[in-house]
């Protein structure tokens, strides 16, 4: 429902997003392989933020496409 897109979200939710994200960008990473760079950050994230793996990666795709449709002016912040 592209009408519908980025009115779901609460603010709430999008500032949870938003802190999942930042724990990924501060995790340690695989530096010379980027799939297990990622696990190992989304790992980290699930961690810190007491969530199971699926939640956390589901939290940083879903600001990920946030960011990506902010970008592509579909949503407004």
């Amino acid at each position: 429902m592209p009408e519908l897109r980025g009115t779901q979200a609460t603010p709430e939710v999008k500032a949870e997003w938003t802190r999942a994200y930042d724990l990924y960008l501060e995790a340690p990473g695989v530096a010379y392989d980027k799939k297990k760079d990622r696990t190992e950050r989304i790992d980290y994230v699930a961690r810190k933020l007491n969530l199971t793996r699926k939640q956390a990666k589901r939290r940083i795709r879903n600001y990920e496409a946030w960011q990506r449709n902010l970008k592509k002016g579909l949503v407004s912040p």
